[in-house]
């Protein structure tokens, strides 16, 4: 990452700005370091700052391009596979601000195990396709987990998606001309077992609404706004008081909170999964569930600013519950009332299949759920019920006689 230096007068404004950045390594290992000095433009202190973030960007994207375009045939050949990780893949990509603290986490674990497993001295150049191959085929046969079992469908394919997105990059920058995980056969790359989506019917809803008349406020509340409104478990758990529309009978979702394990609480909040904003409607019941439950939170906290969690933690009304909370209260919930074993994201998925019987079309579901991509729609909730089928035949014959 660039460093910014910045030169300002007595009276503590910009003079100049001092760019630092190392490019690379020469012939002997050393690490390049290129420097640029700029004059201050003399913008308003918000706009000078925005500006000079970007020129720092630009500029040290510029001059690692540069020095990679003039110095790489020798560093080509000799870098490892394991340098190629730790020195670009994790430090220029993984880390370029554009990934969430999970997302961070995930590939530091993938890329860990798949070091572990090539070691240090494996060159970039020697990653082929043959070699490729025998490390899924070392992922199939011979890996195991903590625990000793057998690596899962699910945990194979995020070693191999991790290796293809380390080896995509080389591509991408030119440190190999051919990503040997493209060349695979469709039938030769690992594939994730398709999870089945669960969700509930109508009548199994309306059970699951009716054992929930019977628990806590805070836990009743919370699960009947993930069942009616199709939010992510994350997106529920982010939701503060300022996010309803009292007037308009809207949820304004703006944050999601995700585990993150590396920050002092275990949690980030920060952007939507699909970083963007949505406006969600709610009903007027809903609605007035969760004044009600902003009652109880007023009797125990006070005043409550617009900023204050939904969905707090016991202690304090201004941190979020922990992420995985919801999903162990609904496991146990379900056990005991004999329901249908399914967890907050089916409860997402029951949303949309409702959403859908109830005569809502592809996009409107799509829009409701915050997918960017149709095509997710389409391959996880075109799920309809045989008594929703059977109203379609129906109709048919009606018309047709």
């Amino acid at each position: 990452m660039a460093t910014l230096t910045t030169k300002t007068d007595d009276a503590g404004k910009p003079i100049s700005y001092k760019f630092t950045c190392c490019v690379g390594r020469d012939d002997n290992g050393k690490q390049v370091w290129r420097t640029k000095t700029v004059k201050s433009p003399h913008y308003s202190e918000a706009k000078e700052k925005k500006w000079i973030n970007t020129e720092l960007l630009n500029w040290e994207q510029q001059q690692k391009d540069d020095y990679k375009k003039s110095h790489n045939t020798a560093d080509k050949d000799r870098i490892t596979f394991a340098e190629f990780v730790r020195e670009h893949w994790w430090p220029d990509h993984v880390m370029d601000g554009s990934h969430t603290p999970s997302s961070i986490s995930f590939y530091k674990h993938m890329s860990d195990n798949i070091l572990a497993h090539f070691g240090n001295k494996k060159k970039l150049s020697q990653m082929d396709v043959e070699t490729v191959k025998r490390y899924i085929k070392y992922l199939r046969t011979d890996a195991v987990s903590k625990s000793g079992k057998p690596y899962s469908a699910a945990t194979i394919q995020h070693h191999f998606s991790t290796l293809r997105n380390i080896l995509e990059y080389a591509r991408r920058i030119q440190y190999i001309t051919v990503d040997p995980c493209q060349i695979l056969l469709q039938k030769e790359k690992p594939q994730r077992d398709r999870k089945k989506v669960d969700f509930l019917s109508p009548q199994q809803a309306r059970q699951f609404v009716e054992c929930l008349q019977d628990e806590p406020l805070f836990w009743r509340c919370f699960m009947t706004v993930l069942l009616k409104t199709g939010l992510r478990r994350g997106e529920c758990v982010a939701l503060q008081w300022g996010d309803i529309d009292g007037n308009k009978l809207e949820l304004h979702i703006t944050r999601n909170v995700t585990i993150d394990r590396n920050s002092p609480d275990k949690i980030c909040v920060g952007k939507t999964k699909t970083d963007e904003e949505r406006t969600v409607p709610i009903s007027q019941g809903l609605y007035a569930l969760l004044m009600t439950h902003k009652h109880e939170q007023q009797k125990k906290y006070g005043v409550l600013f617009p900023n204050a969690f939904i969905f707090c933690s016991a202690l304090d009304p201004y941190k979020p519950i922990y992420p995985t909370e919801p999903t162990r209260w609904q496991s146990k919930f379900v056990k005991r009332n004999n329901l249908p074993k399914v967890s907050p994201h089916d409860l997402r998925h029951t949303a949309a299949t409702l959403a859908l019987e109830s005569g809502a079309d592809l996009k409107q579901v799509q829009e409701l759920l915050g997918h960017k991509d149709p095509s997710t729609t389409m391959g996880f909730y075109t799920g309809v019920t045989e008594e929703a089928q059977r109203r379609t035949i129906e109709g048919i014959e009606s018309l047709i006689g």
